[in-house]
């Protein structure tokens, strides 16, 4: 009897073996090399894979996966809402290579090409980050920590953080990362602040 393989489980492990050369070459890498990491032969890898392409995808979903899991039991014990803003965002300025290398490589993949998947993803994160971030500011709001119009702000704030991220990657203009990032998070958590009477 043959054995039943679990396409998901299976293309999951195949992104895995190539993770490492994936974060070293990047996208420059061959589907040849791909298949000879994983251990299988080229034409496995498309029956999996649609392209390279779909493979830095899969191993993005599996690392966001990862760090959506970290970041929820990070919030859960955040003290007040300036330190659940830095938890929320703290993939912006902290040090989770794995993750901004292959979320770099897929930002490239998504800016110079018109893959629809990828493009939906993106939306549908982003969606759900905002959401996020949208409960930590009515938590603010709640808990008379910040102003009722607070919410209003949520994706200026998003933008504005990944914003910063972009430009402390391409640009030599941040010199410490998590220090400025931190003094414009206090800003934005100072300007929405409920004034004390």
């Amino acid at each position: 009897m043959a054995k039943i393989i679990n396409k998901e489980e299976k293309r999951k492990e195949i992104a895995i073996r190539c993770k490492n050369l994936l974060l070293d070459r990047g996208i420059k890498v061959t589907v040849s090399e791909l298949a000879k990491t994983a251990g299988i032969g080229k034409g496995t890898i498309y029956e999996y894979f649609k392209n390279k392409e779909d493979m830095v995808f899969e191993i993005l979903n599996i690392l966001i996966e990862e760090f959506n899991k970290e970041l929820f039991i990070k919030l859960k014990n955040g003290k007040n809402t300036l330190d659940k803003l830095l938890i929320f965002f703290e993939f912006f300025y902290k040090d989770y290579f794995e993750l901004q290398k292959i979320y770099k490589e897929f930002l490239a993949i998504t800016l110079t090409s018109s893959n629809e998947e990828m493009k939906n993803y993106a939306t549908k994160s982003k969606s759900q980050y905002y959401s996020i971030l949208e409960d930590i500011l009515n938590e603010g709001i709640k808990s008379k920590e910040l102003k009722k119009k607070a919410v209003k702000y949520k994706k200026i704030i998003y933008n504005m953080c990944e914003g910063f991220f972009i430009e402390s990657e391409v640009t030599n203009l941040v010199e410490d990362k998590e220090k400025e990032f931190k003094k414009e998070i206090e800003l934005v958590y100072k300007l929405l602040k409920k004034d004390k009477k």
